[in-house]
Formats: structure tokens, sequence, C-alpha cells
């Protein structure tokens, strides 16, 4: 009788588990670090603005920070578009004289956004850039994208 019971048990063990664990993987590394509200998401809109008035800032480590938070905002929030941050994105990478670290960041986030327009513009820069690493940088993004 006891193995009857016992038998169960570990099955209800091992699929409380499991499901536990998926639960854990459903989420992303980012999401999970810095806990992701629903309150937050129905503000992405008003976020993203922002982000982009700091863009427009003179300043570039404002402007690299402001980057950065789209990208992490990109990263807890796969199914936001932030299509308003395609146009501001693109001419932060196409600016010659914006700051190399601005633009790089700017590549990497357009290449986030997982959309043709901005893997369009990746690939117009990486044929047309007058800095090598930039151009290097985006050949590989375009090679990335263009596997999956």
């Amino acid at each position: 009788m006891k193995s009857i019971l016992i038998v169960p048990a570990i099955a209800l063990m091992v699929f409380a588990t499991a499901v536990k664990a998926q639960d854990s993987m459903s989420t992303t590394r980012l999401e999970t670090q810095h806990k992701a509200t629903g309150t937050m998401g129905k503000r992405l809109a008003e976020y993203e603005k922002n982000l982009l008035g700091t863009l427009a800032s003179g300043n570039p480590t404002l402007q690299a920070q402001a980057v950065q938070t789209i990208r992490d905002l990109e990263q807890m929030y796969p199914k936001y578009s932030f299509e308003a941050s395609l146009g501001p994105l693109e001419a932060k990478l196409k600016d010659e004289n914006a700051d190399r670290i601005v633009r790089r960041l700017a590549a990497l986030a357009l290449d986030e956004l997982h959309s043709d327009a901005a893997d369009a513009v990746i690939k117009d820069v990486a044929g047309s850039s007058k800095d090598k690493g930039l151009q290097s940088l985006c050949d590989a993004l375009m090679v990335r994208s263009q596997m999956k």
C-alpha cells in the first residue's frame, strides 16, 4: 500500500519542480534582475519619449545612458515595438560627428529592434561609415541578423 502512494507522490514532486523551472525560465535575466512590472510596461511610450529627449541632448554620456536604457527596455519588453526610437537611433548611428560609443550603442539598439528597417540602416552604415570599427560592428550585426 505504501509503495502505491510513494510513486504518485514522487511523480507529483517531479511535475511541480518542472513547472517551477519552466516559470523561472520564461523570463529573461534582465527581467529577473530588474523586476519588470506591469505598471512599467504600461508607461513604455512615456519612457521612450523621455529617453529620446535625452538622446537629443548634447551630452555624450547622457546620450549613451539613454541608448543603453532603450536596449535594456527592448530586452525586458520584447513585444513593445519601440518604433519611435528608430529614427533618432538611425540619426545617431549615421552622424559621423556623434560620439563613437553612442554610435556603437545605437547600432546594437537598432539590431535588437529585430526589424527590416533597422537592419537596412545598419547595412547602410556598414557600407558607408568612415569609422572602420563601426563598419566591422555593423557587418557582424548583419551576419547575425541574416542567420535568424
